[in-house]
């Protein structure tokens, strides 16, 4: 995997249940943990960042450099939209 930006630390936020009926909670519980964390990082890892939670968690996984390439070669490469992108976020995002 490549990276484009570098902390001293790593920190991943998980939560494991076994009851469907407790979908609801344990998300919301894992959402504002992260959230609470948010501030005191850099960014997120693309691959297990919660992007149905924020969409534009994917422009954050990267450095602003990096992600401009992304986006400069998608317009390039993929003018018509072929591939997909992060939950539909926009070009530019």
């Amino acid at each position: 995997m490549a990276f484009s930006m570098v902390g001293r630390l790593f920190l991943a936020c998980y939560a494991v249940w076994r009851d469907p009926a407790r979908d609801a909670e344990n998300v919301a519980w894992l959402r504002e943990t992260v959230k609470d964390v948010e501030p005191l990082g850099i960014g997120h890892y693309v691959a297990e960042s919660d992007l149905l939670a924020a969409p534009t968690r994917a422009v954050g996984s990267f450095a602003q450099p990096q992600w401009q390439r992304l986006e400069q070669l998608r317009a390039q490469l993929d003018p018509d939209g072929g591939f997909h992108t992060y939950l539909g976020l926009p070009a530019g995002s």
